[in-house]
Order: structure tokens, then C-alpha cells, then sequence
């Protein structure tokens, strides 16, 4: 690992990060109120702070409700920009294309698949357990299908699914899917921690989402510096210089970052901000 060196802390003008397993540990909901104080000092520096989540907005905002609108958000992997309360941009994926896939998971898969809207969310009515989970744990607008996928209406306008298992989402998908799914011209099925197996759109990631934020707010590549543990973060990982790998992330991670913080568990994250 290379040691952060104070010139290029100086020039930092975008921290970026990933939340699930790099701001929080995984299956907590709570932020250590500490990045609240350090974020508003970094704006009075004119450095900005960059939420970068597989989960939706809905999700993600309540953990930073102090400090909302002092933040951008770049949610559903890539799909939706938000700052201020106001959508930037967002990308979506054809529900024909979302309900052939889902038609591919088993059903006790379906009963634990969240589906991504630009104002809401869906989750199949018959597992009530994980319906409660992502209201109140996630914070979500959830509306219940009677069936999964065919309840899924026309005009959904889905950004992104995510399939839950409290011990091991990649297993619980399956190699099969991931492989018959990512050779779609559109789709790219990855990991997004232990708990969560995220599908989102190939053309559309954390990556092409930052390049579209930094030519938004006019800030170079060598400016950002990007955070993240899981599979889902390679794409701004790899479009930025500056990038971190959690002390806990994926070794696949840690191969491609140029630098390793500590772990989420000793807010790894914070300690950077408080460099800066």
C-alpha cells in the first residue's frame, strides 16, 4: 500500500464513498455521528462529499439526514443522481427485462428480491418478514406484489434489483444466473456484500455515475478520491486515480486500489476525511 502523501490530500476536492461494508458495517443501520461534523467541515474547505450506494435514495438519505443537503447522492448503483432533493438524472431498465430475470431465481430467492424505482420499491407480499425489513430498516416506500414478477407494472420505471440472504447472497443466487445474466447486452449481476446480491445496468455503474458527477461540478479525476469494498465499486474504483479499498473489502478490491484504509468496523472512512 501507498501511503497517502499530503500533496495529494491537498488537491482533494470529491470523497466518494460507498455505504454497505465501507461507511457501515454490514446489516447495521447507524452512522457514527462523527462523519456528520467532519462532512460539514469539509464543505466550509470546498470539499464536497459523495453517497455512492447500491442502495436507493430512499434508503441512504436517512442515514445522512443531518447533513442532506450538503452531500450528492449517486444511488442504484450508478442509475440516479440526486442533490438536493432534486433528481439530476436517471437510467432505467425495461420491465420485460426485469421480469424474464427474475423468472429465473428460485422462489425462495423471488420472496427476498427488491425491486428499485425511481419513487419507490417492490417486494413480493408472500414473505412479510423481508417486506418489514426494508420498511423499517431501509426506510423504504414499499408497495407489496400479490405476484412476483407478474404484478410488476408496465410502466415501473425500475432502476435496480437486489436480492437479500442473511448469510450469503452470492451463494444463494447461484453461478448460473450470475453467468447467464451478465452476458446480457444490458444487465450486470455482481456481489454487493455478504448480505446482498445487486443487478444493475451494464451500461450504467458507480463509475460512469461519477464521471458524470465530476463533469457536472467541473472537478478533475486527480481531485477524487473513491471509497468502496465490493465488486459493485470496481467502476469508480477504476475511473479515478485516487482510489481506497477498505481494510475489510473483497481482495479483488484491494488488488485494483492504489490505496488501504482501515476497516469499516474502525471507520476507516473517517479517518480519511479527517486527513483532508
Amino acid at each position: 500500500m501507498n501511503t497517502m502523501d499530503r500533496e495529494m490530500l491537498s488537491k482533494i476536492k470529491l470523497v466518494c464513498s460507498d455505504v454497505d461494508g465501507t461507511l457501515v458495517e454490514e446489516g447495521k443501520a447507524g452512522l457514527n455521528p462523527e462523519y456528520y461534523d467532519e462532512i460539514r467541515r469539509l464543505k466550509e474547505k470546498g470539499i464536497m462529499f459523495a453517497v455512492v450506494s447500491g442502495r436507493s435514495y430512499a434508503a441512504s438519505s436517512p442515514l445522512f439526514t443531518p447533513v442532506i443537503d450538503d452531500i450528492i447522492f449517486i444511488n442504484d448503483n450508478g442509475a440516479v443522481l440526486t442533490y438536493q432533493g432534486k433528481t439530476i438524472k436517471a437510467h432505467t431498465i425495461p420491465v420485460e427485462v426485469i421480469k424474464e430475470m427474475i423468472g429465473d431465481l428460485p422462489d425462495e430467492v423471488k420472496e427476498v428480491t427488491y425491486i428499485s424505482q425511481l419513487k419507490g420499491s417492490f417486494a413480493w407480499k408472500k414473505n412479510q418478514e423481508f417486506c418489514r425489513i426494508l420498511r423499517e430498516d431501509f426506510f423504504l416506500n414499499l408497495t407489496e406484489l400479490e405476484e412476483m414478477p407478474d404484478s410488476i407494472p408496465d410502466d415501473a420505471g425500475i432502476m435496480s434489483l437486489g436480492m437479500y440472504d442473511p448469510v450469503d447472497a452470492e451463494a444463494a443466487v447461484g453461478e448460473e444466473f450470475a453467468k447467464k445474466w451478465n452476458q446480457h447486452e444490458l444487465i450486470q449481476a455482481v456481489p454487493g456484500g455478504q448480505y446482498w446480491f445487486n443487478v444493475m445496468q451494464k451500461k450504467i455503474n458507480k463509475g460512469v455515475a461519477l464521471k458524470e458527477v465530476m463533469e457536472m461540478f467541473n472537478f478533475k479525476p486527480e481531485e477524487v478520491i473513491a471509497i468502496g469494498d465490493n465488486m459493485n465499486d470496481m467502476g469508480m474504483l477504476t475511473c479515478v486515480p485516487n482510489s481506497v479499498a477498505i481494510g475489510n473489502a473483497r481482495q479483488e478490491v484491494k488488488d485494483v486500489c492504489k490505496y488501504i484504509a482501515d476497516t469499516n468496523a474502525n471507520d476507516g472512512v473517517l479517518q480519511i476525511l479527517k486527513m483532508l
